[in-house]
Formats: C-alpha cells, sequence, structure tokens
C-alpha cells in the first residue's frame, strides 16, 4: 500500500512539474514575438505594414521606409481623424469626395478569435421589441427558448407566458420549423443601434429570421443554398446595414447574409481555420481588408467594396518551438503540459510534443545518473526498475518526483 502512495505521489509530482517547469522556463526566456500588422490602401493599391519593435518600422511590400506622418497618410481611411487634425485628408479618393461622416458611415471592425468556437451557448435569449418607438433599446422582462417550442419565461417569475409562447409557435409551425434549435445567434445586448433579432437554425439545418415588431411574431424562413450548414453565425451591428451577419460554414467558408434581402455571400478567402485562426475584417469605403492570424503566419486578403478579391500579402515567422528558446526547452523537457491553450477559454491539460528527439539523450543521461544514486546508496537496482522507467519516459519530471519520494522511505 505505501508503494501504491508512492507512485500515486510520484504520478503528481510528475504532472505539476510538466506545468510548473516549463512555464518558469518561458518567462525567464521567452522572447515575445510581434505580429506584423498589415492594411490594404485605397489610395495607393498596396499593403502597408507596421512592425512592432523600439522603432515601429513601417514600411510596404516593396520594403520602402516611413515616417509615422507618411504611413498613416498612405491609410487615409483607416487614419481619417487624425489627418483631418493634421489638415491632410485627401480632397477625393478614386474620385470620391471625401467627408468624414461618409468614412464613418462606411467604417466596420470585427473580430473572431478561435476560443469563441468553443464558448457555451446560454440557452435562454432576450427578445427584443423591434419597433417599440423609443429612442433605446429597453431590456424585456422575459427570455425565450426553443427546445420542443418557442417558450417565454418570465425573467422575474421563472413563469412560463403561455400567450406569447403560442403565439411565436403557432407562427414558426406555420414555416415548419423542425424542432429543437440548433443554433441561435443574435446581439442580446442594449447596446446597438436597432434591433433585427435572432437568426435561428432548426434540427433540418434550416434558418429562420425571428423578431418582434410591436408585439407580434415576424418570422422568415431563409432559403439556404442546397449542402450549405454553418458551423457558427455571428451577428454584427455596422453603420451601413449592408448585412446582417458573418457565417462560418462547415468546410470553414466565410460567408455573410445580406441584409434585408437575405443573399449569401461567399468571401474569396483560403486557408481559413476557425479553430486556430484569430480572424479580423476591416471595411471602409472602398475596401475590406481581411487579416487571418495564427502562430507564425498570417495572411491578408483584401476584397472591393463588391467583396471581390483584390489583392493578398502572407508573411511566416518561426514558431516558438523553433526558436533558439524552443530548442533549447525541447532539449530539456520531453513534454509540456499546459493548463491553458490559447484557441480556448477552458482549463485542461494541453501537451506540447517537443520539436525534435534531443530530450531522448537527456531522459538516458538522467536515467544512468539515477542508476548511479541507487549504487551509491546500496540499493537494489532490481527494487528500482520501475522508477528508471519513469525516468526514462518522463525525463528531468520523473527524475525529480522519484527523488523526491525516495523509494527508501518505503522500505
Amino acid at each position: 500500500m505505501k508503494k501504491i502512495s508512492r507512485y500515486i505521489l510520484v504520478f503528481v509530482t510528475i504532472l505539476a512539474a510538466a506545468v510548473a517547469l516549463p512555464n518558469l522556463y518561458w518567462l525567464a526566456f521567452e522572447k515575445p514575438i510581434s505580429t506584423p500588422f498589415v492594411m490594404y490602401s485605397s489610395l495607393e493599391k498596396d499593403f502597408f505594414i507596421i512592425r512592432f519593435s523600439e522603432d515601429n518600422v513601417r514600411t510596404d511590400t516593396r520594403g520602402n521606409i516611413y515616417t509615422r506622418d507618411e504611413f498613416e497618410s498612405k491609410l487615409p481611411l483607416y487614419y481619417a481623424r487624425q489627418l483631418v487634425l493634421n489638415g491632410t485628408l485627401p480632397d477625393s479618393i478614386n474620385g470620391v469626395e471625401m467627408d468624414l461622416h461618409q468614412i464613418n458611415y462606411y467604417r466596420s471592425f470585427f473580430r473572431f478569435r478561435p476560443r469563441e468556437m468553443f464558448m457555451p451557448e446560454p440557452g435562454l435569449y432576450p427578445l427584443f421589441e423591434s419597433e417599440s418607438g423609443r429612442a433605446n433599446l429597453e431590456l424585456p422582462n422575459d427570455v425565450f427558448r426553443i427546445s420542443d417550442r418557442m417558450e417565454f419565461i418570465d425573467a422575474e417569475t421563472n413563469r412560463i407566458d403561455e400567450r406569447k409562447s403560442q403565439m411565436f409557435t403557432t407562427v414558426l409551425n406555420n414555416r415548419n420549423f423542425a424542432y429543437p434549435a440548433t443554433k441561435i445567434a443574435g446581439l442580446p445586448t442594449t447596446r446597438k443601434s436597432c434591433d433585427e433579432g435572432y437568426f435561428v437554425v432548426d434540427s433540418k439545418d434550416c434558418m429562420y429570421h425571428i423578431k418582434m415588431i410591436e408585439g407580434e411574431p415576424y418570422v422568415v424562413k431563409i432559403e439556404v443554398p442546397e449542402g450549405l450548414t454553418f458551423r457558427h453565425i455571428v451577428c454584427v451591428d455596422f453603420t451601413d446595414k449592408k448585412y446582417y451577419n458573418y457565417l462560418i460554414s462547415s468546410e470553414n467558408e466565410i460567408y455573410i447574409l445580406t441584409q434585408d434581402d437575405y443573399e449569401f455571400i461567399k468571401l474569396p478567402v483560403e486557408g481559413y481555420d476557425p479553430e486556430v485562426d484569430e480572424l479580423r475584417i476591416f471595411g471602409g469605403m472602398f475596401n475590406y481588408t481581411i487579416i487571418m492570424r495564427r502562430e507564425g503566419y498570417m495572411k491578408t486578403v483584401a476584397l472591393d467594396s463588391d467583396y471581390n478579391k483584390v489583392d493578398e500579402y502572407s508573411e511566416t515567422w518561426p514558431v516558438r518551438g523553433k526558436t533558439r528558446e524552443g530548442v533549447v526547452a525541447s532539449t530539456i523537457f520531453p513534454f509540456q503540459l499546459r493548463l491553458q491553450d490559447n484557441n480556448n477559454s477552458y482549463i485542461n491539460f494541453y501537451p506540447e510534443k517537443p520539436a525534435g528527439f534531443y530530450w531522448i539523450i537527456v531522459n538516458i543521461v538522467l536515467m544512468l545518473l539515477q542508476l548511479f544514486v541507487i549504487r551509491r546508496s546500496n540499493l537494489k537496482p532490481g527494487k528500482n526498475i520501475i522508477d528508471l522507467a519513469i525516468i526514462a519516459l518522463t525525463g528531468v519530471y520523473g527524475f525529480l518526483a522519484v527523488n523526491f519520494f525516495q523509494n527508501k522511505f518505503f522500505d
């Protein structure tokens, strides 16, 4: 029983060391890798790049270096307010007169991180009145869910509003809604310009637009192209009101759903993986700049205002494991454990394999060193074979564990 208890302690120590030691190592030796910031210039028809460092080098794809003011003048739609302050905003771009109000009207920003793919759904949603006649949106007193019907629950009393539930359920039934809902996407906040309700996917992958107008249900069944299904839907509230949301298909393609006419438009972007890529989309009067970024890689795609591809630019750089510090870490540690992953917010054990095989040599050296310790302590190697095997597999973690909880204490 004592031996079993010892090996449990050894195992727990190995897990703790596999988390703590690499963390301490990277805290001491990691050099942060700065990701370049890339934007497309509607004025110059080229990509302009900021390489963040002590000097914050600003350049273009041809290698020309710019001062801060020169760089900002190349991206007038992005730095419009600063250029107005400087008095250097162009009178017109592409034959269109520049006006700060119009620039802001067409400006938009969207960000989607991999962790959002794994966030739990709330299950209960507030349905706002879309045409209340009030200047500001007001949070309703109830929330809804869609399981075997659309059900409204009073948030204060927890009682079901049968009249309202029946009213919305009847309309959904008339639109052939297949219960339960598999996705419900909207903006459940009062911090938006107006309410456009929710976009709901039923169990047959049909999509519906549901909102409430003057207390009455508004339900539209959206015609989705055959075979097109979606992993994730993110609603947006942009000033120009060109589209309702961004959608990520089962094939990792990016779509938008246009406002009012419900047309699905596929953005010409390749290589996007929502589980590892951070996605940023900057919208402007003439172009959309789509940035995909992951460890060691970034890609920027420029689209025109009709969502046609204009140009693209990409860069790669060494990932952490390929740097000099990463090679040393892969030599010292046979594996590393992290409690958090960059791509989701859940606490768990996330193993990271070493980049090479030098750790095998270190493990063998530590195993031989342990054999030397055993002989110096007048212990029998045969009774310590499990300790040697543990060190052979777990390296420095096992070496520390078996020596901290020594075998002789349990003889």
